[in-house]
């Protein structure tokens, strides 16, 4: 029973350690994108940062079905649950600083992608108030009675060619 509860904290292991890898990779591109949008200087880094992110999550994205399957097979929800029905060792404890790591850089990284998810809310809000400027903006009143303001109002757009 003991041997066959160090297989199984070694799987575990083995497969926190690859979560931990990728997990670590996601969070240091996610950084280099969050960067990119901060410096706002070319869509082309921002493009790049998101390109490894995307292959780093397709990653992730197998890695997660075999995980599944792991815990299909040991019919257990989660990770946490399978290693708390084993019996003490130092495999059982080095899984647990694992899955404490693990948790404390999604912790991290949930900061950064918020971080990331305002630059990008206001990079869009700053483009969707310029379209809206170059494709509806009037001209303001100028001199006229103010009693009746329309016929103040120029009634041209920002790229009428008689400007």
């Amino acid at each position: 029973m003991e041997n066959e509860s160090n297989t199984t904290l070694e799987r575990i292991e083995s497969l926190l350690k690859a979560e931990l890898s990728l997990t670590l990779r996601l969070y240091e591109q996610s950084e280099a994108q969050k960067k990119a949008l901060k410096e706002n200087l070319n869509g082309k880094a921002v493009s790049e940062a998101t390109e490894a992110i995307e292959k780093t999550l397709r990653e992730m994205e197998a890695h997660e079905k075999n995980k599944a399957a792991l815990l299909a097979e040991m019919q257990a929800d989660d990770i946490e649950a399978v290693v708390g029905r084993m019996p003490y060792s130092k495999e059982k404890t080095r899984v647990r600083q694992q899955m404490k790591r693990l948790k404390d850089l999604l912790e991290k990284m949930r900061g950064v992608v918020e971080s990331s998810r305002i630059l990008l809310k206001k990079d869009m809000d700053y483009l969707t108030f310029s379209l809206n400027v170059m494709t509806a903006a009037s001209a303001a009143p100028g001199y006229g009675t103010p009693d009746a303001p329309e016929q103040a109002t120029q009634g041209r757009k920002l790229f009428d060619q008689s400007i």
